[in-house]
């Protein structure tokens, strides 16, 4: 069974960020370790990545290949495996390239043999499981709104578990919530 320890925590930030977004993520990278945030691929987020990388967070871009190279960001987190060739030439060997499979065992085997930095699947912890056991590509659990089950991913073997919309919903709760999160993972 893989080792729950070595999970780790992946944040994604709303689609349409709130005002205050910037004081909100300070206060959460503040309260918890993470490894990596992806942000909106829209130029409003430009003075977001070196607020996360200063902290040693990876920031990678929801699509937007060419807005993550002109901003800085650490790489792309792509929709599917059509557009992953032309992010892997622009954004070199370096820079990472996450693909969302949703529930499909092919199109993660696809991306993990077309060299993907990570996969990530909906909440399904038996094909987390799955690709844990059987694959070296890394896996990130998109939890959704299902915060609570956090650890049984960690347990399953992801190495990464990823918190949206359930973490932002309320700006003051956050940090607390994204602390806790981290706790669940060790």
């Amino acid at each position: 069974m893989p080792d729950a320890a070595r999970c780790q925590l992946y944040l994604a930030a709303p689609a349409i960020l709130p005002p205050s977004f910037d004081r909100t993520l300070s206060a959460v990278l503040e309260a918890a370790e993470v490894a990596c945030l992806r942000l909106p691929a829209q130029s409003e987020v430009a003075d977001l990545i070196p607020l996360a990388q200063a902290r040693g967070v990876a920031v990678v871009l929801d699509g937007g290949v060419e807005l993550a190279a002109k901003l800085g960001a650490d790489g792309v987190h792509l929709a599917g495996l059509p557009d992953y060739a032309a992010a892997r030439q622009r954004l070199g060997a370096d820079g990472i390239v996450g693909v969302h499979c949703g529930r499909s065992r092919h199109a993660a085997m696809e991306a993990g043999e077309a060299g993907a930095d990570y996969i990530a699947f909906e909440p399904h912890l038996d094909l987390v499981r799955w690709w844990a056991e059987l694959m070296e590509v890394p896996v990130v659990a998109e939890l959704g709104d299902a915060l609570e089950r956090a650890a049984d991913f960690a347990v399953a073997g992801a190495e990464f578990v990823a918190v949206g919309k359930a973490l932002w919903r309320d700006a003051a709760e956050a940090p607390a919530t994204a602390k806790l999160l981290g706790s669940m993972l060790c």
